[in-house]
């Protein structure tokens, strides 16, 4: 007897992606250059002060750099990296490296608000995508590791985009997020930046996808979880000292437009345009493609999010008299986004190029970092060894042997990843990322004692120290000195005072920088001793004695 059989449907391809070895990458990006290092520039000493000097002083009210406040961010990263200094410091770690754990824990939830978002307005399995993107932009291999408030701002805008973007369909939820992103968001950066993201949440109504009655629940509970909590800081800072409360209203409340007191805007937007092109790679052409695919398809929520948080960010950077990257790191999420939702539709050609660029750029970089780790350390290429010499010339040969485990380990795992055949646009930007994790990673271990001793202010403080007569009273230096007053209280106990707070006063003694070797005090003054941190040839300091 004859049947009829119908056809069965093609079968959905399957994915080729294993999520556990995506976790397992953003677990590695994480963590080179948390550990072993001392506090470096621009953003490291800073933190370190103000975490000393809470813990000290028993002050978590006013952050402060050796008794002076210091204002230009709100103390909650402070208080996480204050934190796990009482909890890993001294028999753990040192002080400097527990506070740096703060920053892989902030990162590890903006990786997951990034694929969480992802995953709400793209569709399932996109999420990972839009992690992988992020992970290989290259602005964000630096300040993801960085012992910086800036972390904390760029996890704040990440739980806030997922929460607008979650609030189409969980409304109560979202508003959950979205306050508390808030309250991450001021407590990390200023007044300026809430005022962005809430810029984006009023705004977002004017699309269809955010009029319905889930995203009048997220309107409705944000601010009252987010307002609560944003009161307290400013209370207690009012509260332990009206005057210091008045000076960060006046002159930081308003993060890069300065305070309400002196309002300033506008400024030559050149750098930003220089700034944009390498810092958002390779997100940005992923993200124009997705545009270009997209053209008639902007009414879809993920387009009308992602475009409009970039459109209110580009403004600030336009309006903003701040050049700094650290400003730019939200204009990586949108475009991440946007990147991710049309991965899957790249041309072959497209996502071969990336790859093949991907494995260049990497590859010979990951080969010179290994050809420049034998000349620091055994003298071979003799020109590359003077080379590295000559720009850390503190740096003592030698072999750390669980650092070079961990580089061959990261070299073979990158050897085994980017062999994989049929690359389409998903193995494109995975083999991005594993390429840009395996330079920072061999940075951060074979180079990183190389780093370390040019960067590190640890020797001159402890020079300067030995070189201090034993009776001396006082020593005074510049108040804009920050980062010298933090590092030579931390390494050497130093403290330094602001001239103005020894005016008058019989301090003997007064420790200037300059950036030329052959500086000259007037008469009155004479100098002891003199240094410059190991490698830098524009930072000199002269310890000064009153005649």
């Amino acid at each position: 007897m004859l049947t009829y059989t119908p056809p069965r449907p093609p079968e959905a391809e399957r994915p080729t992606e294993k999520p556990w070895l995506l976790l397992l990458l953003c677990f590695v990006w994480l963590w080179p250059g948390i550990l072993g290092h001392d506090p470096w520039r621009p953003n490291e000493p800073y933190v370190v002060g103000i975490v000393q000097s809470m813990l000290e002083t028993g002050n978590w009210s006013v952050p402060s750099i050796v008794g002076v406040p210091y204002l230009e961010t709100p103390p909650l990263y402070h208080w996480l990296a204050a934190s796990l200094v009482s909890l890993l410091s001294p028999w753990l770690l040192s002080a400097h490296d527990a506070a740096r754990i703060a920053t892989p824990l902030l990162m590890s939830l903006a990786l997951w608000c990034v694929g969480l978002a992802g995953r709400d307005l793209i569709g399932r399995r996109h999420g990972r995508s839009a992690v992988m993107i992020l992970i290989g932009c290259l602005g964000l291999m630096t300040w993801g590791h960085e012992l910086s408030p800036d972390v904390g701002l760029f996890t704040g805008f990440c739980l806030g985009f997922y929460a607008l973007a979650l609030g189409i369909r969980q409304g109560w939820l979202a508003g959950l997020w979205l306050g508390l992103a808030s309250v991450l968001i001021m407590w990390c950066a200023s007044l300026l930046e809430l005022a962005l993201i809430w810029m984006v949440a009023l705004t977002l109504p004017a699309f269809r996808a955010w009029r319905g009655e889930e995203y009048l629940k997220t309107l409705l509970v944000a601010p009252v979880v987010a307002l609560p909590l944003l009161l307290c800081w400013p209370l207690l800072l009012h509260k332990a000292s009206p005057e210091v409360f008045e000076q960060w209203w006046l002159q930081h409340a308003l993060g890069p437009f300065n305070g309400f007191g002196r309002l300033d805007v506008l400024h030559e937007f050149g750098y930003y345009l220089k700034l944009f092109p390498w810092f958002t790679w390779p997100a940005w052409p992923l993200a124009a493609w997705a545009v270009w695919q997209r053209r008639y398809r902007l009414d879809e929520p993920v387009t009308q999010l992602s475009l409009l948080f970039f459109t209110v960010l580009l403004f600030l950077l336009t309006l903003s008299p701040r050049q700094t990257q650290a400003l730019a790191l939200p204009l990586l999420l949108p475009l991440v986004i946007l990147a991710a939702s049309e991965l899957d539709s790249l041309r072959r050609g497209a996502a071969s190029f990336l790859n093949w660029f991907g494995l260049m750029t990497f590859g010979l970089l990951g080969a010179f970092m290994w050809v420049g780790w034998g000349a620091m350390n055994f003298g071979w290429p003799t020109k590359l060894a003077e080379r590295s010499h000559f720009f850390s010339p503190a740096y003592q040969p030698h072999v750390n042997w669980p650092f070079l485990i961990l580089g061959i380990a990261a070299s073979l795992t990158w050897l085994w990843a980017v062999t994989r055949r049929h690359v389409r646009g998903r193995q494109a930007v995975t083999n991005w990322a594993a390429g840009a994790t395996l330079v920072w990673g061999l940075g951060m271990t074979l180079w990183l004692p190389w780093f370390d001793a040019q960067k590190s202010y640890r020797s001159t403080a402890l020079a300067m120290q030995a070189a201090i007569p034993s009776d001396a009273n006082c020593v005074a230096t510049a108040s804009t000195h920050y980062v010298q007053r933090a590092l030579w209280y931390y390494f050497a106990g130093i403290r330094l005072l602001p001239t103005e707070q020894t005016t008058g006063a019989a301090c003997q003694y007064r420790m200037v920088m300059h950036y030329r070797s052959d500086y000259q005090p007037s008469p009155q003054w004479q100098i002891i001793w003199q240094g410059n941190r190991p490698g830098s040839r524009r930072e000199f300091y002269f310890l000064l004695k009153k005649q």
